[in-house]
């Protein structure tokens, strides 16, 4: 009887349970699975768009995701929605005219239409409204009555920008529109413009913006006008290189003064090119100081010594020391882009314009004139080293027409040289416009007549030898060049035993000189030895030197 009793109580328990259990799940058959969202959402701003950045490996064809269930995307923002039939790696949302904050909510959708969990971002974007608010600063103009230049030296980028080009136009006096591009160089010339008038010259700038600093996704073109009042042809102008434009026989700075000019000769030493901009019928430009300009002295004075080096015809192994810069050369450049110049001669690699004029050697208005194989140093460079320290003395004869010559040598601009101190040294040096064309002349050679071998007995043995030292000034004269000393040497060496006597030459290869400014040669005998004491030798060491030239092999 109690088993019957507690079977039928367990059976009832068991049927309310599983009634139970039942309903609780009933409570669950509706419930949603989310698709897996995007991993991340990054915003990049454009004009008048945005980019969305939806996964952490970058951008990916939307053939290769997978989010598991998700099939594809939705984005809401304001009261918008798009919907994509695919999931995307990123996404463009443009027509965003408005510069206000836009907040966008990016879902994945599944196949049943069941949203994610969003990613969401808010964004300003670059507008119409911020493009009216960029300002372009104003550039700095150089003006005659008939041309003018444009330029920005310091550049149009900013804060708020990255500058790319710009596109000119304008109407000459012939009524002709003009026009033309300027890349990354803000810079650009006009001519045949009406003396005394406005002009206004159309542009259009291509930039990037910028917020906070950083680029937007664009590039953005928009326009100005620029407006150049010209100056009347009796309007004085202020030259750059006023002695220069003196020499050429011009005496009053008005274009109308100087509209019969029609050639200008330059020395190679010139720093600015400006002045040509102001000539209105300017035809041609000598870069070689012709026979109007020599090159340009410089005085030594010290240790009780004066001395002068320079002067004299330009010669084939220097150039203008640094070169000419872009900005004070760029007119020429334009005079013959605008077709204003029809010729122009210029000395190869003597003002750093080779590359510049290397376009219009093939039309024939640009006239180069090559370097000989071999340069003579002249007398002229020759400087007394006692400027620098009394132990340099030598007693220099020039010229010497009855040196020794057992060997029958060619010999020209020979130098006698005894020697007058332990310290002894022979120094040529460049006017401080200048330096050695070492990329050229690759070696400096010279003939030397050494005394015999009996002048090199004892402490004076060391006197057989040379020492060359290059530099851009000597160590008393700092003032001498922009560029530092740059000192170089080539180690002290013998003069043969066997070329005693005779005339032998030297040969010095001048590779690291190359890149450097060196204008001074120092040319020490003996290689300043030790423990000479007293310069008392038994009778005086002379050496003799000619034909101290560079040379290109």
């Amino acid at each position: 009887m109690n088993k019957v009793l507690y079977f039928t109580v367990g059976l009832i328990c068991v049927l309310f349970s599983c009634e139970d259990i039942y309903d609780e799940h009933a409570e669950f058959r509706g419930e949603v699975v989310y698709p897996a969202r995007y991993d991340t959402i990054i915003g990049n701003i454009g004009y008048e768009r945005v980019e969305l950045d939806l996964f952490k490996a970058g951008r990916i064809p939307s053939s290769q995701l997978n989010l598991g269930k998700a099939v594809s995307t939705r984005i809401e923002y304001e009261d918008k929605e798009i919907l994509i039939d695919s999931l995307v790696s990123y996404v463009n949302i443009s027509g965003l005219t408005q510069s206000k904050l836009y907040r966008f909510d990016v879902f994945t959708v599944d196949e049943f239409g069941n949203n994610s969990v969003p990613q969401n971002i808010a964004l300003i974007p670059y507008t119409n409204e911020d493009l009216n608010n960029l300002v372009v600063a104003p550039p700095r103009i150089v003006a005659s009555p008939s041309a003018a230049v444009v330029e920005w030296p310091l550049g149009l980028s900013s804060v708020l920008m990255e500058y790319l080009s710009l596109e000119y136009s304008y109407v000459d006096n012939d009524g002709v529109t003009k026009s033309g591009t300027a890349g990354e160089t803000p810079r650009f010339f006009i001519g045949n413009i009406k003396p005394g008038q406005p002009i206004d010259i159309n542009m259009t700038y291509h930039v990037v913006p910028r917020i906070n600093q950083q680029n937007i996704l664009d590039t953005i073109a928009f326009d100005d006008v620029i407006t150049i009042n010209m100056p009347l042809e009796t309007t004085e102008f202020s030259p750059a290189e006023r002695q220069i434009l003196i020499d050429n026989g011009i005496t009053t700075f008005t274009a109308q003064a100087i509209s019969s000019v029609e050639k200008l000769v330059y020395p190679v030493h010139t720093n600015s090119l400006q002045d040509i901009f102001y000539f209105p019928n300017i035809k041609e430009i000598d870069l070689t100081g012709g026979d109007l300009f020599d090159l340009p002295s410089l005085i030594y004075d010290r240790n009780d010594v004066v001395d002068e080096v320079g002067g004299g015809k330009y010669v084939p192994f220097i150039k203008k020391s640094g070169g000419i810069s872009v900005s004070d050369y760029q007119v020429l450049i334009d005079f013959l882009d605008a077709g204003i110049l029809e010729k122009v001669t210029y000395y190869a690699n003597s003002m750093g314009l080779d590359e510049a004029l290397a376009p219009y050697v093939e039309t024939g208005i640009v006239e180069i004139i090559e370097n000989p194989a071999e340069s003579l140093i002249p007398n002229e460079f020759h400087l007394d080293g006692i400027v620098q320290d009394h132990n340099w003395s030598v007693e220099v004869d020039y010229p010497v027409t009855d040196a020794p010559n057992p060997n029958g040598a060619d010999l020209s601009e020979v130098y006698k040289v005894n020697l007058r101190a332990r310290n002894a040294t022979f120094v040529f040096a460049l006017p401080a416009e200048y330096e050695f064309k070492t990329d050229d002349y690759k070696y400096l050679k010279m003939s030397v007549l050494a005394p015999e071998k009996s002048f090199f007995a004892g402490k004076f043995e060391p006197y057989q030898r040379l020492w060359p030292r290059f530099m851009n000034n000597m160590w008393s004269f700092g003032q001498n060049s922009n560029f530092g000393q740059e000192y170089w040497a080539k180690d002290p060496f013998y003069i043969p035993d066997e070329a005693l006597n005779t005339w032998h030459e030297v040969t010095i290869d001048l590779a690291d000189a190359v890149g450097k400014h060196n204008r001074v040669i120092v040319l020490n005998i003996g290689g300043e030895p030790g423990g000479i004491g007293d310069w008392d030798p038994p009778a005086d060491i002379v050496y003799y030197f000619a034909n101290m030239r560079f040379t290109k092999e």
